[in-house]
């Protein structure tokens, strides 16, 4: 198995956001064939309300394809065995997914990024 919780990975990320990486917190293989990788991505700027600086520097949970994963990664960077609670972005996807609502993103992570961005800016 390429990938493992815990690894921190490089992938090709945006533009500015050189330094950014992504590491895996779950692996979930389900019947239907999916197996689904959860993430954490650092070092990005997402646009947030909630924020006092109008942006966050990550995003806490995002579920992946595993072969969306494989074709965003290029180079796996270092291990973390001291991951962060995601528990209640995990916990409001499983439930959604277990209702047959809740999906998983199958772009690359960079489009994902931006689609997570762009969701969060203010309606024009």
């Amino acid at each position: 198995e390429k990938f493992k919780v815990g690894q921190v990975w490089k992938y090709a990320n945006r533009n500015s956001e050189d330094s950014s990486t992504l590491t895996i917190l779950k692996i979930e293989k389900y019947d239907k064939g999916d197996t689904i990788i959860h993430i954490r991505v650092d070092a990005v700027k997402i646009y947030s309300p909630k924020s006092a600086t109008g942006y966050n520097n990550f995003i806490g949970h995002l579920p992946f394809s595993e072969k969306a994963i494989s074709k965003s990664v290029i180079k796996l960077v270092g291990q973390n065995d001291n991951l962060p609670d995601f528990s209640e972005g995990y916990n409001q996807w499983k439930e959604a997914w277990d209702s047959g609502k809740g999906g998983y993103w199958t772009v690359d992570l960079k489009e994902a990024i931006d689609g997570v961005d762009k969701a969060m800016q203010p309606k024009k």
